[in-house]
């Protein structure tokens, strides 16, 4: 009888942890995402997923999407939130 061979393993992207400070507003809509994401794909998604899959999607739309994301930066720049260092 012959054997069926096995797949070799998938290989898996890296994983590196960062710690993210949320305002609860943004935390709130993160949640939401993580919930919608796992109505849609029937699966538990987290919120480092939809975090991840943000990132992607913005780098894929190119400049336009990362200029409304470095106007957002600036808008929370001009409300006060300050972290990071001024260059």
């Amino acid at each position: 009888m012959a054997r069926t061979r096995k797949k070799p393993p998938e290989e898996r992207p890296l994983l590196t942890i960062h710690s993210v400070t949320l305002t609860a507003e943004e935390s709130a809509i993160l949640r939401r995402l993580s919930s919608s994401a796992t109505d849609f794909l029937g699966r538990s998604i987290s919120n480092s997923a939809v975090i991840r899959a943000l990132l992607r999607q913005i780098d894929k739309q190119g400049p336009p999407a990362a200029d409304t994301l470095f106007i957002e930066i600036e808008n929370e720049l001009k409300g006060g939130v300050r972290w990071g260092k001024q260059l």
